[in-house]
């Protein structure tokens, strides 16, 4: 008994610290940590504490072991603080602006290189050139062409005059919109005859859309096939064979008036249409001289040749009739 009780006080002498037995920790000596702090409280009473040994930093969580993030000031609000004070900087925020302006600027030219492999820009402007005074001449010449003399485009040495200093001259900025108005126009007519449906009208103008280029696609075709020169481009055919909404537009509001006169309205207007068309093509495809359009001395316009281009200036003025009545005669009111 004096042996084991020696080896015992041995143990708890400073040291020679004793195994803590649960969690393999040197058990300290009661008198060197005196501090109760230094130990456990709750149900794991007295047992010992060793992050107690340390002070503890303001910039530590004891208990969750994570570094302590101050709230408010630091250099936290400094970061968050920069843009706003490099925006409030005249001299940073203008060559921002400059910066900018350069990248939208490399941007437009890129985009414009791109198209121009395609498609002309220049072009398609010219054909969008137009003014109040032209497109309210043109509109009223769609409508009545019967009474117009002169029918020929002035051209100059380097290129055809723009659209708002010659009446006759294509544009696109009519057909553009008067497809638009004709699309609308159309939802509003099979909305009074409570047939409208959001399908419908995207069907609509698909059909519309889809019927347009394939009419370019014909005509242009049968160009090549007869072997026809002419000065007239894609744009041209596109702008001429278009004119035929305008006066679709004007029958189907004449069957909101009275369902009977769109019948009476359409074989007006597709008589305008293609009397339009005819006089304005003659021009280009039949010119009235034996030169062809480029100036010279060709043969081809006597005989076969001139039959050739009197045929295909028929086939594009009887096409806009039928087409207007197809692309019409489920909108007009019954």
């Amino acid at each position: 008994m004096r042996k084991a009780r020696r080896t015992a006080e041995m143990q708890h002498e400073p040291g020679n610290p004793m195994p803590y037995p649960q969690f393999g920790y040197p058990q300290p000596n009661v008198n060197t940590h005196s501090d109760p702090s230094m130990y456990m409280a709750g149900p794991q009473a007295g047992i010992y504490n060793p992050a107690a040994q340390a002070p503890l930093s303001p910039n530590y969580y004891p208990q969750q072991g994570m570094p302590f993030m101050p709230v408010g000031g630091g250099n936290e609000q400094n970061n968050f603080s920069m843009p706003t004070q490099f925006l409030q900087n005249p001299v940073m925020a203008n060559m921002a602006m400059q910066y900018g302006h350069s990248l939208m600027g490399q941007g437009k030219e890129a985009l414009d290189r791109e198209l121009n492999k395609y498609v002309s820009t220049s072009r398609i402007k010219y054909y969008f050139s137009v003014d109040t005074a032209y497109v309210a001449k043109k509109l009223a010449l769609l409508v009545f062409p019967f009474t117009h003399r002169d029918w020929s485009v002035k051209y100059n040495p380097d290129e055809p005059v723009q659209p708002r200093y010659e009446l006759n001259a294509p544009d696109l900025y009519i057909p553009a919109m008067a497809f638009v108005t004709y699309l609308l126009i159309g939802g509003v007519s099979l909305g009074i005859q409570e047939r409208f449906s959001p399908e419908g009208l995207g069907i609509q103008a698909s059909t519309a859309l889809i019927w347009a280029l394939l009419e370019v696609l014909v005509i242009w075709v049968t160009l090549y096939l007869m072997n026809i020169q002419t000065k007239l481009t894609s744009f041209d055919i596109l702008a001429f064979s278009s004119y035929k909404y305008v006066g679709m537009i004007v029958a189907v509001i004449a069957s909101f008036i009275m369902p009977s006169a769109y019948h009476l309205a359409l074989i007006y207007v597709s008589a305008a249409t293609m009397f339009f068309l005819i006089r304005s093509l003659k021009v280009q495809i039949l010119p009235e001289s034996s030169r062809d359009a480029y100036g010279e001395n060709n043969a081809s316009f006597s005989g076969e040749g001139s039959k050739r281009r009197t045929y295909l200036l028929l086939f594009m003025g009887g096409l806009q009739p039928l087409m207007m009545w197809w692309l019409t005669r489920q909108l007009a009111r019954p």
